[in-house]
């Protein structure tokens, strides 16, 4: 009896790479576009510890250097976008639930505060003005 070979069928070595996720690629990525948007940035506002020789090539002018600050800016806004959204995305619905305190709610809640707040300030003060005495009292006592 012959044995019928099962056809395997062959992934892409490219395509395995670029859909597998790694650790720490998107700590890199946010590190990286960071950088390149500080590097931007002391670019476009032309003061800083890094300036562009106006001799080098094709970036010596200030238009082309302020055409690749520009760009570089948006491409790392992208590269923060996509490192931070992964985490925004599930909380938007979360969000939608969220249901505001009516106006005498607030104000109940804003009074309540207010209210413990200059509590424990007369407590401070007290506790302050209470060892104060008693430190002259032992200054005074030597």
């Amino acid at each position: 009896m012959a044995v019928k070979e099962k056809t395997v069928e062959k992934k892409s070595k490219l395509k395995e790479i670029l859909v597998t996720e790694y650790r720490w690629e998107n700590l890199l990525l946010l590190v990286l576009a960071t950088l390149s948007t500080a590097l931007s940035l002391i670019i476009i506002i032309n003061k800083g510890p890094i300036t562009i020789d106006s001799n080098f090539p094709v970036l010596g002018n200030r238009t082309n250097q302020l055409i690749f600050a520009w760009i570089l800016f948006a491409i790392s806004m992208m590269g923060i976008g996509l490192v931070i959204a992964p985490f925004i995305t599930p909380a938007i619905p979360e969000l939608k639930k969220i249901t505001w305190a009516t106006k005498s709610q607030f104000l109940d809640h804003s009074v309540r505060v207010l209210v413990f707040i200059l509590f424990f300030v007369f407590v401070i003060i007290a506790f302050d003005i209470i060892v104060l005495a008693l430190l002259n009292l032992i200054n005074g006592g030597l």
